[in-house]
């Protein structure tokens, strides 16, 4: 499972593959310094040096005689500079390749880490919008920020462990085997060895456990993240409805609830180091016996031991490995459920570029559902080029998933809508939605200068045809009595500026893109009466000569429309001027009426 999850994410390694080799190479010298060192140093190089007449007359390293290798002796007269250099030597080596090591391979994952992020990003950036509805901002958040690092662990982190751990507990028995196997009866020290398989059954039970726990712990994580982004997107209202003791109530909820989970999930991680523990104290008492029975010397017992306890801290650590493993599998199967998240709208293998067009709209027997509720049934329709509509109807009606179906945010499951003639699904998305501008009730505004904002529509625009957008749209003087004018950050979302004020720069944009086909979504419901009154002149300066598609609920909005479309149910009940449709339709006569007796 994990391999082909490894398969799935080596692109990711691509830039830090010669990172990741020189980490591996650094990982071998600190596994053979790391098991050989002390081991030798304890049964061949002391006793050597300080043993008795015929311990420093025996060789350093003795070879098998099939090899035909001669044996390694002390050099002589130097035996104590040698005992005395050797361990510094030994943990000096192990230092610097641990250093390089570790620091080569957490250079190694940042950057894998970021190939992620980059990745899921780019696309989230492709899916439609039916996927956001269904995933909550917090979510998502965790999922792109955290859940990447679950990357991180299997292919950096976790990687020179699998590694280094095994070549150092293979470095450390080989040593152990080398030296029983150079007694008569040392195969019987080799048996205390079937201890270390009966550590896999303790890690394979506690890892079990902990992927249980990994995955409630990163759902906890995600509805923690959700509480706290929808609190501090919504902190006018929070504090309009005294809302902040339920608030806080439903983060310590969540918090709770995550703090439960990871404590649990705590318990069982650090529950493994004890049973190895205990696992390598009977292994090595059990050797201890063993080499007592065989005949070891002293020197060469210890030696056994402290090789034998070398052995153990590599299968520690592959249990430790094998816990991290089981918990970035969650954040796997989250990551994973973006990147391979179908694109429900994309563009056709063959699909054409689209230069600027006329603007003509139609719709051939169209409909479209969320799901298996039905939305828009059998709609068919043609607007000619430079034509504004206004589409007008109760809640639900399907006047808003009418305008996004075209720019292509979905594709309807029935009909053809077309622009100019192109099916919408034969031309590339970039070059259609060059074509239209786009007002919403709730402009969009990124935290960016003024400028910046309004070069959204035309990023190549220079600041002399930005300040003409601005000008249009009636936005020229608020944003010049602005302390930096043009250069004024908007904050968040717009939060420096008034709705008005944001508006009028969402109007800029649209002037400064200058595309043929306009789609006005309840551009001023937002306002009051006064701000929408002046910002009605700016929106029929900008709708003159193209294609506009305007969905309102105030109809003081749509009263020079050319053509007016009545939606009841997913359908357009009525087609025509403004007048003819007040007279002829009466669910649009009712609406008409309702609102102007408001008004007055």
């Amino acid at each position: 499972m994990f391999r082909g999850r490894y398969q799935f994410y080596r692109p990711h390694l691509k830039g830090s593959r010669s990172l990741l080799v020189l980490a591996f190479i650094f990982g071998i010298l600190y596994a053979a310094s790391s098991s050989l060192g002390l081991p030798f140093l304890i049964g061949k190089v002391l006793p050597t040096v300080f043993g008795d007449e015929v311990q420093r007359a025996s060789p350093l390293i003795n070879f098998p005689q099939w090899t035909g290798w001669s044996p390694v002796f002390l050099p002589k007269g130097y035996e104590v500079t040698f005992a005395v250099a050797f361990l510094p030597l030994v943990f000096l080596v192990r230092g610097v390749s641990e250093f390089f090591s570790g620091y080569l391979l957490n250079v190694a994952g940042l950057r894998v880490v970021e190939s992620v992020r980059r990745t899921v990003f780019a696309k989230l950036q492709q899916l439609h919008l039916g996927f956001f509805s269904r995933m909550s901002v917090g979510d998502l958040l965790a999922r792109v920020i955290n859940d990447a690092n679950s990357v991180r662990l299997v292919l950096v982190d976790i990687s020179n462990d699998i590694l280094v751990q095994p070549l150092t507990m293979l470095f450390a028995l080989g040593y152990v085997i080398w030296l029983c196997l150079s007694k008569p009866q040392g195969i019987w020290f080799l048996a205390c060895l079937l201890v270390v398989p009966l550590a896999v059954f303790v890690v394979r039970g506690i890892g079990s456990a902990i992927q249980k726990r990994a995955r409630s712990g990163l759902v906890s994580a995600s509805d923690l993240n959700s509480i706290t982004v929808e609190n501090l997107q919504s902190a006018r209202d929070v504090r309009a409805y005294g809302l902040q003791e339920r608030e806080a109530a439903r983060f310590d909820l969540a918090s709770h609830e995550g703090l439960r989970i990871q404590a649990k999930l705590v318990r069982y991680e650090k529950a493994l180091s004890p049973a190895l523990e205990i696992s390598a104290a009977a292994g090595i008492a059990l050797a201890i016996g063993v080499g007592a029975r065989v005949g070891f010397k002293f020197e060469e017992l210890l030696s056994l031991i402290t090789a034998f306890y070398v052995a153990y801290g590599p299968i520690k650590r592959l249990g430790f490995v094998s816990n991290r493993l089981h918990m970035a599998e969650p954040g796997l199967v989250r990551l994973e459920e973006i990147i391979n998240a179908p694109i429900e709208v994309a563009d056709a293998p063959n699909a054409q570029s689209l230069g600027r067009v006329r603007g003509d709209i139609s719709l051939e027997a169209m409909s479209f559902s969320y799901g298996t509720e039905k939305v828009l049934n059998h709609i068919s329709i043609k607007i000619p080029a430079g034509q504004s509509v206004a589409l007008v109807g109760p809640s639900g009606a399907g006047k808003s998933t009418f305008v996004n179906l075209v720019p292509r945010f979905f594709d309807p499951q029935e009909g053809v809508i077309k622009v100019d003639g192109y099916d919408l699904r034969s031309v590339k998305q970039g070059d259609l939605r060059a074509n239209i501008a786009l007002v919403s009730q709730e402009p969009v505004l990124f935290n960016e200068t003024i400028e910046e904002n309004i070069r959204l529509g035309r990023p190549g625009a220079t600041s002399a045809e930005v300040r003409e957008a601005a000008r249009l749209a009636g936005a020229l003087e608020f944003i010049e009595a602005q302390p930096q004018g043009f250069q004024t950050l908007v904050g968040e979302r717009g939060s420096r500026l008034s709705g008005g004020q944001r508006q009028r720069v969402s109007i800029a944009r649209a002037f400064l893109k200058n595309a043929p086909i306009l789609i006005l979504d309840e551009a001023t419901s937002a306002l009051d009466t006064d701000t929408e009154r002046s910002i009605q002149h700016s929106l029929s300066q900008l709708m003159q000569g193209r294609t506009t598609l305007i969905v309102a609920h105030r109809f003081s909005t749509i009263r020079d429309v050319d053509r007016v479309l009545v939606f009841d149910n997913g359908l357009i009940v009525a087609d025509g001027p403004r007048e003819e449709v007040y007279r002829t339709n009466e669910l649009f006569r009712r609406l008409w009426d309702n609102q102007s007796q408001g008004v007055a």
